[in-house]
């Protein structure tokens, strides 16, 4: 197949948005069902692909490889759009999948086809590898190399060449990470590892009955020979790469949950809603901060130790009751398994009482720390410490009773096991009424059982601390916007240089906000339009909702009541993407940060990131505007220096202005400072003013009379 018989199994670019709909519908990523619509040729590429992706709730992200990586990408980078160039214009190859040398396309009739790999590395490097074909061809025949030589010496050469070149014609499409939780498993294949595993492991406890079996035979018949032996031997080296295969599987499975977890709770993060968490302290929020690492450090652990420990005590349990002891066995099991019951039971509300209180003693702790110097100022030394004593003392009666508790548990529960399992056998021995195989099957299976309940003991303590700690994690997700999901129209309403001057930017009609918990509204009848180049001062006395009215326009807050348009559009036309893409913010002091990485991410982490050349020249210039560049001169690293909580530390009128270079960065049609100059010295106030003026497309200026 050449270059040109390729264009058929290709998109083109006015399909872009049905290419985008099949490719996750045929991928599995279950994409929401949306009306498809056009956004329009006018619009960028990327903005595009990002507007198609909100409509159907999934996420797109452009990225790019260097040429000696292509292989390699395009291998592992399903399900994606390509970019490709023909003489006819662009066009988009839908990949499906790849392995080996052949790469599944979905083409525009909704057919999946295999195409050669180094076809479609040629035709998505074509522009690249032209230039340096001639020259290598050259090299090559006067070198007089040919055959398979000629093809290697070609490949490597190009490789070696090229190796500095980046391509960036891929987007990656993925499942949205706030989607369901099992809809993820699901969509990664952990289903089906988790089921290959446990069958895995239930063949490692078949075959290790087996061996009982046959050394039981061999031994309690009074003769052992080479082929019974030989036999046994096999068995128990079998189990061996079961046993690996099991690990691995576990392995994987544990890492690609926690992969998930952690994605799955920082999407939850990033949508809570503000007003639902003012109520909490910082003490509160690291708390489940430091549940979310123990969910993932003890969950993935114990409950995978747990869930094997099950299985292999179901089959050794089936085993016993099948044998000769099953009526026996079959009265005493339910009493094995009533007082695991009630012993996990009271371990398991021990535990959540002990959580608790941890959780209560670490957000008192967290709240002292953060208003020590506070404290030393004004209260007396001899209150600093007033109920302290009493909760140590709550703490460790309850940190007691839950030790007491999983010592029983671990103590008694394998002893029982043992104790029952003898009970069982006791009368099969005195009888004499089973052969000699079924006493060897019934006395392996006890000792499974007896190994499987200390697996449970060793896995439960851990699943049971996870369990305890998801429910304090499980909140986030109540606390979330369910309305934060785009639409089919949001890059098509992004464009705001498409409206009419005449027309408003921003629009308020009658917006009324009352905060969760409170009867007073901060809002009420709120009327304002806002048009393209406006410069606006919003004054107002503390408490008078200036900060409120900027969260409704910014998105952060929705009203209760009223209408807002922003180009015409309310949030659920252009989606919570595009309208914070539109309005960008720079909150008060208090409600900004300094994150610990590099000043340049602080600056650009409302653009795309990895930044582009052109944010990066932009990022140097407002800086320099701002009058950043004596700072960055300092710094050892420059613009890359690490800067927040370890890092370089910032004044508080530098930190004032990084943050308002971080809303302009961001290219909004609307920018709203709230208290931004406040901080700032006269000199630097008015540099900051005139660069404001310079930038912002429409301005919101917060500030007190």
């Amino acid at each position: 197949m050449s270059s040109k018989e390729l264009m058929p199994y290709c998109w083109p670019v006015s399909q872009l948005e049905a290419a985008l709909q099949a490719l996750a519908k045929y991928s599995g990523l279950e994409p929401e069902v949306a009306e498809r619509k056009s956004l329009g040729s006018a619009l960028e590429l990327n903005a595009r692909l990002q507007a198609g992706a909100e409509a159907l709730d999934l996420q797109v992200e452009q990225v790019s490889c260097s040429y000696p990586e292509l292989e390699t990408m395009l291998l592992g980078a399903a399900p994606a759009l390509l970019r490709v160039r023909f003489p006819e214009g662009e066009y988009f190859i839908a990949l499906c999948g790849g392995r080996g040398h052949k790469l599944q396309l979905l083409t525009p009739a909704l057919h999946l086809e295999k195409v050669c790999l180094e076809l479609v590395i040629q035709q998505l490097a074509c522009e690249l590898e032209g230039p340096q074909r001639e020259r290598i061809e050259q090299l090559l025949d006067s070198a007089h190399i040919q055959g398979r030589r000629r093809r290697t010496a070609m490949t490597a050469l190009l490789r070696e060449n090229l190796a500095s070149v980046r391509l960036d014609d891929f987007w990656l499409l993925r499942q949205s990470n706030h989607r369901s939780f099992r809809l993820q498993l699901r969509q990664r294949g952990l289903y089906w590892r988790f089921a290959a595993m446990l069958v895995c492991h239930s063949a490692q406890m078949a075959i290790f009955l087996c061996g009982w079996w046959v050394i039981g035979r061999a031994v309690l018949e009074g003769h052992i020979d080479t082929g019974w032996l030989s036999a046994w031997v096999l068995l128990m080296v079998t189990q061996v790469p079961l046993s690996l295969l099991t690990a691995r599987l576990r392995g994987v499975v544990s890492v690609e949950t926690g992969v998930l977890l952690k994605q799955r709770l920082l999407a939850s993060a990033l949508r809570v809603i503000p007003s639902r968490i003012r109520h909490m302290g910082s003490g509160q929020v690291l708390g489940r901060v430091y549940d979310a690492e123990n969910i993932e450090a003890s969950a993935l652990q114990g409950a995978f130790l747990l869930l094997l420990g099950v299985v292999e005590l179901l089959i050794a349990a089936s085993i016993l009751l099948m044998g000769a002891g099953g009526l026996i066995y079959a009265a005493v099991l339910p009493l094995f398994l009533a007082v695991a019951f009630f012993l996990g039971r009271a371990q398991y509300y021990g535990r959540k009482e002990w959580t608790a209180q941890r959780l209560s003693m670490t957000h008192r702790l967290i709240e002292k720390m953060i208003g020590h110097r506070t404290r030393l100022a004004q209260q007396a030394p001899g209150e600093w410490h007033r109920g302290e004593d009493s909760e140590l003392n709550d703490y460790l009666e309850s940190s007691s009773h839950m030790d007491n508790t999983m010592a029983r548990l671990q103590a008694f529960l394998p002893r029982l096991w043992l104790l029952l399992g003898i009970v069982g056998l006791a009368p099969i021995f005195i009888s004499d009424s089973a052969s000699s195989t079924q006493l060897a099957i019934a006395f392996g299976s006890m000792l499974l059982g007896y190994r499987a309940v200390l697996k449970c003991m060793n896995g439960f303590t851990s699943a049971l601390s996870a369990a305890v700690s998801w429910e304090k994690v499980r909140e986030l997700f109540s606390l979330e916007d369910s309305h934060l999901r785009g639409s089919a129209g949001s890059a098509m309403v992004a464009s705001a240089g498409q409206k009419s001057s005449s027309q408003p930017l921003c629009y308020l009609r009658d917006i009324r906000f009352t905060y969760e918990g409170k009867n007073q509204a901060v809002l009420a009848g709120c009327n304002l339009s806002i048009y393209p180049g406006d410069r606006l001062l919003l004054q107002g006395a503390s408490g008078s909702g200036k900060s409120t009215l900027a969260n409704v326009l910014t998105g952060i807050q929705k009203p209760d009541d009223g209408l807002l348009l922003l180009n015409g559009y309310d949030r659920a036309s252009i989606g919570a993407e595009s309208w914070r893409r539109m309005v960008a913010s720079a909150p008060q002091f208090h409600e900004n940060h300094v994150l610990g990485d590099s000043f340049l991410f602080n600056l650009l982490m409302g653009d795309q990131w990895p930044p582009r050349r052109e944010s990066l020249r932009r990022a140097y210039a407002i800086c320099d505007e701002l009058g950043l560049t004596p700072l960055l001169e300092k710094m050892p690293a420059g613009i890359l220096q690490t800067v927040g909580e370890m890092g370089w530390q910032l004044s508080h009128g530098e930190m004032s202005r990084l943050f308002i270079a971080r809303a302009l960065l961001q290219n909004a049609e609307l920018v709203v400072l709230d208290e931004s100059f406040a901080a700032l010295d006269p000199e630097n106030l008015r540099v900051a003013v005139a660069c404001v003026q310079e930038h912002a497309k429409t301005l919101m200026v917060i500030a007190h009379p």
